[in-house]
């Protein structure tokens, strides 16, 4: 049996209805294989939904067809691909349009969309060349019915609080919306609990994830993000972001979009974070 909503528990748990999804490129995306690996991996878990990234539409480029009866072999779909921009507003803006027919095909309702990656700050005249490209992103998005989602990440120039503020204030709310991820935000400075409760309402994709602060994971080496360090990523509940608050401020909301579990690296193999991963939501109610 599959756990993809949450469930409503007595004794005052969280209840809303909540899907959940697992993020498969750790697998690899040189071939289909690691793909159709994770796939299995994450059903074997019990997810039957999963996120990848812009690559993965790349390698299916003109194999529609037989992507969906990969699809349809393993009862394991998709419902998000994740694209990051480069700086270059011709280019990122094409390589969504270019993907819209595949990602239509596949009943694909929402996409991440990271910023152009750089390190230490944007500058004012950074935010305002980069919402130009989200706001056509968003444009070119609309007559397929898919959500863009602004995915703030370490490292890029949607990272610290005043730079995701400067573009949930200026996109446009019916063109762009909003998809967190737990542990980037904590690594940026901010602080999860309350950029989810402040954009709760534009909130359409979640990316769930822990870290610890000022804490190595022993053999990982830590992630030094300009300002403090901290571990790698971990498996929910193995660090310190406040998921229950979390959940309760999309409890509040009526969220019933896809939480996306995700760890780009795991120290003990996908398939048992995977597993540590969904132990963690079943204990939660999920």
């Amino acid at each position: 049996m599959f756990t993809n909503r949450r469930k409503k528990i007595k004794g005052g748990k969280i209840t809303m209805n909540a899907k959940l999804a697992y993020a498969i490129w750790p697998w690899g995306l040189k071939e289909d294989a690691q793909m159709i690996q994770g796939m299995k991996d994450i059903k074997d878990v019990g997810f039957r939904y999963f996120e990848s990234v812009a690559t993965a539409v790349e390698m299916f480029k003109g194999r529609t067809k037989e992507f969906k009866a990969i699809m349809d072999e393993h009862h394991v779909y998709p419902v998000s691909f994740y694209f990051w921009n480069r700086g270059d507003f011709d280019k990122d803006t094409r390589t969504v349009q270019e993907a819209l027919d595949f990602l239509a095909a596949n009943k694909i309702h929402s996409i991440s969309v990271q910023a152009t990656g750089k390190k230490g700050g944007a500058t004012p005249d950074e935010l305002k060349t980069e919402l130009k490209t989200l706001e056509r992103i968003g444009e070119v998005c609309k007559p397929y019915g898919i959500m863009p989602c602004l995915h703030p990440h370490a490292g890029t120039l949607v990272m610290y609080e005043n730079e995701v503020d400067f573009m949930m204030k200026n996109t446009d709310p019916d063109y762009f919306w909003f998809g967190p991820d737990t542990a980037h935000l904590a690594v940026s400075n901010c602080n999860p609990v309350e950029i989810f409760d402040r954009y709760a309402e534009r909130i359409k994709f979640v990316h769930l994830k822990d870290v610890k602060k000022n804490k190595q994971v022993e053999g990982d080496g830590g992630q030094e993000q300009g300002f403090e360090v901290y571990s790698s990523f971990l498996e929910l509940g193995e660090g310190e972001v406040d998921l229950p608050a979390i959940f309760k401020i999309l409890e509040r909301v009526g969220y019933d979009g896809y939480l996306t579990l995700e760890l780009d690296s795991s120290r003990f193999g996908n398939k048992q974070s995977a597993q540590m991963n969904m132990d963690y939501m079943k204990q939660h109610g999920f």
